[in-house]
């Protein structure tokens, strides 16, 4: 006859958390949107910027581009935001959807907004170090980051049947478009405190 151990934790939670290199790889995905959003948000508005101009009569002239503390702040804002707001809206970035995730709470509910707030600011830790104090701190069978337990939430997998209420499709597009104008107004207000 044989006996199965069952940790007090593993009886709480019947799932499977998401391991450290499925995660880092949405991560790094996320970081590309980032940037590609970014910069084609401010390249459309740079051109209608520079209509505008135009038809005013006026030259587009922008002050030499200097790291600025303003710049940064934007920046921190913007990709903090990013995290937040996919996050709490969808369940999940478009790095965790593209490989198969989703944030929930531990109970299983959708991520509110205070545990995504957690969450994106505690990434900080785990990017400033490289990731390192993400992988030391997941431990079976949940795989909580820092960030994960601070908030209580856990990243697993998009049909994993642990999920209550999971999101619908348009939950994504409703997150997209926040994000988007969120990132929108940040490149204008950018270039504006940048012209001469």
């Amino acid at each position: 006859m044989e006996i199965s151990v069952t940790s007090p934790q593993e009886l709480t939670h019947p799932v499977r958390g998401k391991g450290f290199g499925v995660r880092a790889g949405a991560y790094v995905i996320d970081v590309v949107v980032l940037w590609i959003t970014t910069i084609a948000i401010s390249f459309v508005i740079g051109i209608i910027l520079g209509i505008v101009f135009l038809a005013m009569g006026r030259e587009l002239i922008f002050a030499e581009q200097q790291v600025r503390a303003f710049d940064f702040l934007i920046g921190f804002i913007t990709s903090t935001l990013y995290f937040i707001i996919f996050e709490w809206l969808c369940g999940a970035t478009p790095g965790k959807l593209l490989l198969g995730m989703r944030v929930i709470m531990e109970d299983g509910k959708n991520c509110t907004f205070g545990a995504a707030c957690i969450r994106a600011l505690l990434r900080y830790i785990d990017g400033f170090l490289f990731g390192i104090p993400a992988y030391a701190s997941m431990k079976e069978p949940l795989l909580q980051r820092i960030g994960d337990k601070a908030a209580k939430t856990i990243v697993v997998g998009a049909k994993d049947s642990f999920i209550k209420n999971a999101r619908e499709w348009w939950w994504f597009i409703l997150a997209l478009g926040v994000y988007l104008g969120v990132e929108t107004v940040a490149s204008l207000i950018q270039m504006i405190s940048m012209l001469r």
